[in-house]
């Protein structure tokens, strides 16, 4: 059983990690989509709305990612206590 433990133990902290660079991601993405639309920078007919587009992508997958990788660690903690 110990070493069930310690597995668990590792996922975790592996999973805690990846959730560290998701969370990073996803406030790049948020700070690049922010100030990419911000009409007080750029003129309207400046805009680059589809780099806008492909980071908002990107930060949904980044989003539903980190909601998985939250669901497995919720389970591992459970496991764990």
């Amino acid at each position: 059983m110990n070493l069930e433990r310690a597995a668990m133990k590792g996922q975790l902290a592996g999973l805690e990690e990846s959730r560290k660079k998701l969370r990073l991601r996803i406030e790049g993405n948020c700070t690049a989509v922010r100030s990419g639309l911000n009409t007080l920078l750029y003129d309207i007919d400046d805009l680059k709305i589809p780099v806008a587009a492909e980071q908002m992508d990107d930060l949904m997958m980044a989003w539903g990612e980190l909601a998985a990788v939250n669901g497995k660690i919720a389970r591992l903690e459970r496991e764990l206590d």
